[in-house]
């Protein structure tokens, strides 16, 4: 007898979709829920079909929720901590653990290269992008002071010639300037910040031969304030403070000129001669002060009060014992700086612009003796109107303000003389106490210790050594052994500093203009700010588009119009070899 053939059941009627999904039809999944209760692989075989329907079912519903019913899955993939779960996620059931190896810094260095810190806090003036990370690198002593990052508002600026030292002083000023602090750039020789002064707002003031007069006995602002405080104290102790800065700075030159200290009489004898000047019987006052001139002749008259000053009973001792201070001071009235000092000051210094520029790149190259006395009577003006405005602060006629003093090329500034190295001195142990940063900038330490005298070597040293942020760029193997001995350098660092000073040989690739490319390592420094060896911050400073067309950071102008016709150049054309090396960093 045959077996009777079971009736086929079509997919069709054992399954429906959902939500675009195929699922069992209600009849199919009863028929399979009774099946899955037998035994045997039948029973197998159903409870695996009723755990894949549950997950149709479950796909099927969260299509539903999250499509509106249109039958399309909009969902999002669920993360688990292995991956991705879902078909197609990518999930691992197993993670295998990543190998791990120890090593010194040295021996994987390549395999780790960050060798070099990338902490960089976003204070102060943008100054380039982190030389590793491309991460943005802020900067200025005054930000840095006022966050506590510094010590002291100072910083120092060391490279070779033509990669960028002055550039990064001039974004410096703009920081400054735009952060609402003055800038006096006193003492300018070749110039590097005019035209920056100019496109701020500043004012500029020329001086050399020609340019105008610089009045030493001119007090200026710091003479402007004693009219305006009510407070007797005040007024006597800021007419003290006139009083023995015109001494000072007129026994500064008479120092310069004569190449020897000035006697302790004749201190005492100028400070009478001043106060002859300015008695009731003359019209000399703040507003007009007196000149070299009528500084001389007071002292040559004499008289019964000058006389008792030098301890002398008649005229003839009064003019032998005067004799040598009369010369001195008959050099500066006759001789070739009487052209600059015996006037009234052309152009005073205005501290209401927001940055000042004394341009003394007039004054020739080798007239060292007069570079000298114009930067000491700038000095002077320029710390004598920040007193004023401390004055005026501190009396409540004026807000409180805080200044920056630039003295780029300090080895110009140093090389006419030790005497040059007290007053510089002087200036770095009080930047906080007349709320003035101070920026520095030379070639090479050997720059400040090019002095007979090992007293003032240690003291121009110093100036590297107190400046509580350093920036280095590119330097030779041996100037960056010299920069070791006085702040912490890795390794990594001196390599890094090094390759910036070693451009690749020429070739004739460079002939041609469109492919002329700045150094590789113009406009990098690396910041220190400690003296331990824990890593600085290397930057590359990037000229922003405001920069390049008002082309304050030009230094090389005098090449602009000058062309180099290269021999044997199979283009044919002329090399333009002006400002395109700064202009390009």
């Amino acid at each position: 007898m045959r077996k009777a053939k079971r009736p086929s059941t079509s997919r069709s009627s054992r399954t429906e979709l959902v939500a675009g999904v195929r699922v069992l039809s209600p009849g199919a999944r009863t028929a399979t829920e009774a099946a899955a209760a037998t035994a045997g692989l039948r029973g197998w075989r159903a409870r695996m079909a009723i755990s894949a329907d549950d997950h149709r079912r479950s796909t099927a519903a969260r299509r539903a929720d999250s499509s509106g019913g249109d039958g399309f899955d909009r969902s999002l993939t669920e993360l688990s901590d292995r991956g991705y779960t879902g078909l197609g996620g990518g999930r691992a059931s197993v993670v295998t653990a990543t190998p791990e190896w120890r090593g010194t810094t040295v021996q994987v260095a390549g395999m780790w290269p960050f060798a070099i810190g990338a902490s960089a806090p976003t204070v102060g003036t943008p100054v380039g992008i982190h030389y590793i990370t491309g991460g943005p690198v802020h900067f200025d002593p005054m930000s840095w002071f006022l966050k506590g990052f510094l010590t002291a508002p100072s910083c120092f600026v060391l490279a070779l010639n033509g990669f960028g030292k002055s550039s990064l002083i001039r974004r410096l000023v703009t920081g400054a300037v735009a952060a609402g602090r003055t800038t006096l750039c006193l003492g300018d020789t070749k110039p590097d910040y005019r035209d920056l002064v100019i496109e701020l707002g500043g004012q500029v003031i020329d001086v050399g031969y020609g340019h105008g007069h610089i009045n030493p006995l001119d007090v200026g602002a710091l003479g402007a304030v004693v009219t305006q405080l009510d407070d007797p104290d005040q007024r006597r102790q800021i007419t003290a403070r006139v009083e023995a800065s015109q001494v000072n700075i007129v026994a500064g030159l008479i120092e310069l000129v004569r190449g020897a200290r000035v006697a302790d009489y004749e201190e005492v004898l100028l400070a009478a001669g001043l106060r002859e000047l300015y008695s009731a019987t003359t019209t000399f006052s703040y507003d007009r002060p007196p000149v070299l001139s009528d500084l001389l002749e007071v002292i040559s008259d004499g008289g019964d009060r000058l006389r008792e000053f030098v301890e002398e009973d008649d005229e003839l001792g009064y003019r032998a014992a005067t004799k040598t201070l009369r010369r001195s001071l008959r050099a500066l009235v006759e001789g070739p700086f009487g052209a600059i000092f015996n006037g009234q000051t052309t152009v005073r210094l205005d501290l209401d612009s927001p940055a000042v520029c004394v341009d003394v790149s007039r004054i020739p190259e080798g007239d060292t003796k007069l570079l000298a006395a114009v930067l000491m009577v700038c000095w002077n003006d320029g710390f004598g109107a920040v007193a004023a405005a401390h004055a005026l602060a501190d009396a409540g006629l004026a807000p409180p303000r805080a200044f920056e003093i630039v003295m780029d090329e300090i080895w110009r500034v140093l090389g006419v003389g030790e005497f040059m190295v007290d007053r510089v001195d002087a200036l770095t142990r009080l930047q906080r106490v007349i709320a003035t940063g101070l920026t520095m900038c030379s070639h090479t330490i050997k720059d400040l210790s090019a002095f007979d005298s090992a007293a003032a070597q240690a003291k121009a040293l110093g100036f590297f050594e107190r400046a509580r942020a350093k920036l280095i760029g590119p330097v030779g193997p041996e100037e960056i052994n010299r920069i070791r001995g006085a702040i912490g350098i890795t390794e990594t660092e001196k390599l890094l500093v090094n390759s910036w000073a070693a451009p690749r040989p020429p070739s004739d690739d460079d002939l041609d203009p469109t492919r002329r490319e700045a150094p590789p390592g113009t406009g990098c420094f690396l910041l220190k700010t400690g003296e331990s060896n824990e890593p600085g911050i290397p930057f590359r400073m990037v000229f922003t588009s405001t920069e390049r067309a008002a082309d304050v950071h030009n230094t090389n102008r005098r090449f602009d119009n000058l062309t180099e016709t290269v021999p044997g150049n199979a283009r044919g054309g002329q090399t333009d070899r002006g400002g395109e090396h700064e202009r390009r960093t």
